[in-house]
This record gives structure tokens, C-alpha cells and sequence, in this order.
């Protein structure tokens, strides 16, 4: 075997994993912070979750509502879809969204 090829595998391996368990950490660390704040929010005011997720989903809605007009649109009713013209569209779906708001 040539060994600067396994030896530079090696890092690159090691640089991949390290980078992955990074962000499963901050995942959890994100995660748990999300529980806490629900379950404080909960506790001294007596909202409940699916409160607090359906207003987190009204303020998405504004900017983020044409994602899912897109998702099931997206190449249209065509064999061969034009991906510039559905990015496009999306894209101008999303500015008019957020200058109407």
C-alpha cells in the first residue's frame, strides 16, 4: 500500500467523524434546550406545546409557506422539469410572501 494515501484516508476520516459527532452533539444540545423552554413555558404560564408550536408554525407560515406549494409542484406535470424555472418560481413565491407580510 502507498502509505501517504492511507495516512492522509486516516485524517480525512478522522476530520469527518469528528465533524459528525460535532453537530449530533449540538442536535442534542439544540434539542434539549427546545424541551426545556416548553416545559418552563409550560410550567409558569400553563401553555401547552401544541400553543406554542401552532404560533411558531403561523410565523414560518409567512416566509416559509410556499416550501411545501413547492415540494408538490416541483417539476410540474411534465416528464423533463425545468429546475431553473421551478427555483425561480419558488424563490419569487418566498419574496412575495415576506413583502406581504
Amino acid at each position: 500500500m502507498n502509505l501517504p494515501l492511507v495516512i492522509g484516508a486516516l485524517i480525512v476520516s478522522l476530520l469527518l467523524l469528528w465533524w459528525l459527532l460535532s453537530v449530533i452533539k449540538a442536535s442534542f444540545k439544540t434539542a434539549f434546550l427546545v424541551v426545556a423552554v416548553i416545559f418552563a413555558i409550560q410550567v409558569l404560564t400553563g401553555v401547552g406545546p401544541q400553543q406554542i408550536f401552532a404560533q411558531v408554525g403561523q410565523w414560518m407560515g409567512s416566509s416559509f409557506g410556499g416550501i411545501g406549494k413547492w415540494l408538490q409542484n416541483w417539476g410540474g406535470k411534465s416528464k423533463d422539469p425545468d429546475l431553473k424555472k421551478e427555483s425561480a418560481l419558488f424563490l419569487f413565491h418566498i419574496a412575495v410572501d415576506i413583502f406581504n407580510s
